[in-house]
Order: C-alpha cells, then structure tokens, then sequence
C-alpha cells in the first residue's frame, strides 16, 4: 500500500537522525488485511524466527480465595507474599477463585472490542483519541523508533481502565465513544 493509496496510515513521530522529531506514515494493518494481499509487506517481515513460546514462564496466580477473611492466617500471609511479589516482580498478577464468571465478563470485553475494530477506519479515528493525546492511550500505533524497523502485524487500541484523570478534567476522550457498549 503506497501512500497515495488514501488515509490509511498512522501518523506517528519518531526522531530524525539530527534529533529532530518528524512524522512518519505506518499503514492500518486492518486496512491492509481488508484489502487483501498477494504478499507480506516488506516493513512487517523480520529477519529472524525466533521462537517465544519456549521460554515463557509466567507469574503464579494469586487465589483471592486465600486472602479472605476465613482464610488460615498463615496461608493468607504466604498468599500476600506472593502477590507482593508478582507486583514488585512482574508489575501484574493473575487472580484465581475471585467469585467473578470469567465467561459472561470475558464475552462483553469480546464482543465491545470486536464492535469497534468493525468500525470503518474513519470512524475508529473519530470515536477515540490517539497515541499524541494522552500518555500515550488511544487507537493507533505505538513502539515505532524508526523508518526500518520491523514492525509488528497489529493496530493498538490502548487505555487506561480507572485513570487518575477523571472525567472532570476532560481526560477521557481516549476511551472509544463507539460502539456505545464500550463505555
């Protein structure tokens, strides 16, 4: 997809070799995929397949079940410790026995998000913020550093669930306005 090819790009800023921020032109992968294509585009082919799979480990989950007040006061201080230490390790933790239905929350989360990246591309653009507005929250692309990198086949749609810039402050515009169960 050339540039001429319509609007489907998204702007994003990178830092010139002289130190000086320019914008530079990513295309829409969604558009991209929309329109088909014979082959991969040159910018999201990478040089190496490297395997991620392999090495994973991930954080244990955290059982709420064991944090509650019923719980052996010993087993909720092991359970505190290991939640303390997947935040101060990790930055997240997994919970398990919250009491939450995973597949009623889940489908909502599925079918909001699926509402909006059914969207046309203008009106993505125009129901939410972008990458430049709010710490970096938005619909758009993020992680670009420069013109040659590879990049990776997605279009982000990043925000924030509870900001500490509440609605009064009119920091919530980068949450999408459409579909209307996304709010």
């Amino acid at each position: 997809m050339e540039e001429g090819e319509g609007d489907c790009f998204h702007d994003v800023v990178i830092m010139g070799q002289n130190g000086i921020p320019r914008t530079v032109k990513i295309p829409v992968v969604q558009e991209l995929a929309r329109r088909g294509l014979e082959c991969l585009p040159k910018r999201f082919m990478r040089e190496h397949n490297c395997s991620h799979g392999d090495n994973i480990t991930l954080p244990p989950p955290i059982n709420m079940a064991k944090l509650g007040k019923w719980a052996e006061p010993d087993v909720r201080a092991q359970e505190l410790a290991k939640l303390a230490s997947c935040a101060k390790g990790w930055g997240m933790f997994l919970v398990s026995d919250h009491g939450i239905e995973k597949t009623s929350v889940m489908r909502g989360v599925k079918e909001a998000v699926e509402g909006f990246f059914r969207l046309p591309l203008e009106e993505k653009r125009a129901s939410v913020g972008s990458y430049a507005s709010v710490d970096h929250m938005g619909y758009g692309r993020n992680f670009v550093k420069s013109e040659d990198q590879a990049l990776d086949w997605i279009d982000r749609l990043a925000m924030k669930a509870a900001p500490k810039e509440g609605l009064d402050e009119g920091r919530f515009h980068v949450w999408p306005q459409k579909p209307p169960n996304f709010r």
